[in-house]
């Protein structure tokens, strides 16, 4: 699935009609692909090329040292690489180029550029001047219209969905006593990457036991127990767009203890997936899950006290200190939002983006309960929450490690649409 010369130019006139209202008539933006880096010591060797995803999302192209121009009068320019011999030669034909455009050769860039004589020249995308004043107005107005995926964005990203669903199914049949959490790992990876997936956005997260409390815990050569948890926070990748899921197994029956922490992220889960919906504050989500996670611990008997007193307190925070979840698409966490220059805590965590939810935007919606030695063991957190935390059953709750399930929600007008939700949730069964 790529994308076509009709979806480009719909996303161009979506972004023109917001950057026309900061933009004078004689100024320019320039957003620039990027250049390859170099690997400390490799001689001639750089990392693998990531285009900037406002540049790739603009014109279709993956290719470095690239840049796209737009003003008000002369609408958009394109500066194309032209591929050497030597790159010929050494790299064979390319595929960086899914939507073809007519372009300038990149080394009438400058001279281009300097000819129009705009009064100001703003850069964006990969480039060395720093996004301030009105750079940053235009950044954000980039951001912003990118959040809204369109229907081609969206089709890419069901069709990695699938994929990542035949790597949860094979972790499925390969989760027992006696494998490794690298086993796991490769036993994804190696499934998604002969499903058509390029790679995986990020490093795959696979915790067993005590380690599935570790929020980004990479897989080990540890072996894998009769009756532990296992945690697989893993993804799959295409041009970089890509899907972001955790789901949760277990290595032969789960406890009641294990079931119970599962029943009780479930619920949250499920919970804050029904109100993801347009015109909702992603704030309200997450104190939403916060409240579900801290009435279950008091009724586990984790917590005590009163449950008003508890919310107040944020006692939530010890087991839950992550935000309920992040946007997703074009890379893993999309946009983010750095126009929220001073983030809030919310039940003591810090979210990676504190807005209102729009129609197609696509967030993950992952709430997690953990009992992490680091917090539970700390001398700030057992003396700040000395009467709120029944510690001698928090105890008992260590070798069980945590909980999270995640999935990848598309906004819609009155409700959602789960693009994960055909990965099979399996656990206990």
């Amino acid at each position: 699935m790529t994308f076509t010369r009709s979806d480009i130019d719909a996303r161009r006139a979506r972004l023109a009609a917001r950057w026309n209202d900061i933009l004078a008539p004689n100024e320019a933006v320039l957003v620039h692909c990027g250049e390859p880096i170099q690997k400390p010591g490799g001689l001639d060797q750089t990392y693998p090329f990531l285009p900037h995803p406002a540049y790739f999302w603009l014109t279709g192209r993956r290719r470095e040292s690239e840049a796209v121009l737009y003003s008000k009068e002369g609408g958009w320019v394109e500066f194309h690489k032209e591929i050497g011999a030597d790159e010929a030669v050494w790299e064979g034909e390319r595929h960086d180029i899914l939507v073809e455009g007519k372009g300038r050769p990149n080394s009438e860039q400058e001279i281009y550029v300097a000819l129009q004589q705009f009064d100001n020249v703003y850069h964006l995308g990969q480039h060395r001047t720093p996004v301030e004043g009105k750079a940053f107005e235009l950044r954000t107005a980039l951001d912003r219209t990118r959040r809204a995926k369109d229907a081609a964005e969206v089709a890419l990203i069901r069709a990695l969905a699938a994929i990542a669903k035949s790597g949860y199914e094979r972790i499925a049949e390969a989760v027992r006593a006696g494998v490794t959490e690298q086993d796991l790992r490769i036993a994804f990876e190696s499934e998604i990457l002969r499903r058509g997936a390029t790679g995986v956005p990020y490093e795959s997260i696979v915790g067993s036991g005590p380690n599935s409390a570790i929020l980004h815990f990479p897989p080990t050569l540890k072996t894998i127990r009769e009756g532990e948890l296992v945690l697989v926070d893993a993804g799959a990748e295409r041009y970089d767009y890509c899907v972001d899921i955790t789901r949760m197994f277990s290595a032969g029956a789960p406890s009641q203890q294990q079931k119970d922490l599962y029943k009780l992220v479930l619920r949250a889960h499920e919970e804050c997936i029904a109100r993801s919906k347009a015109g909702v504050q992603w704030r309200d989500v997450h104190l939403h899950a916060a409240r579900v996670i801290t009435e279950d611990l008091l009724q586990l008997g984790v917590l005590k006290g009163s449950l008003d007193s508890l919310l107040e307190k944020e006692v939530s925070q010890v087991f839950f200190p992550h935000g309920v979840g992040h946007l997703v698409g074009l890379r893993v966490r999309d946009t983010g939002q750095p126009e929220n220059i001073n983030p809030k805590l919310y039940a003591g965590a810090r979210l990676r983006i504190d807005l209102e939810l729009e129609e197609n935007f696509l967030i993950t919606v992952e709430p997690g309960c953990y009992f992490i030695p680091a917090l539970l063991d700390d001398a700030a957190i057992r003396s700040r929450f000395a009467n709120d935390i029944n510690w001698n059953e928090a105890e008992k709750w260590k070798r069980v490690g945590g909980v999270r399930i995640e999935d990848n929600i598309l906004i819609g007008k009155n409700g959602n649409d789960n693009l994960t939700i055909d990965v099979p949730k399996v656990f206990g069964n």
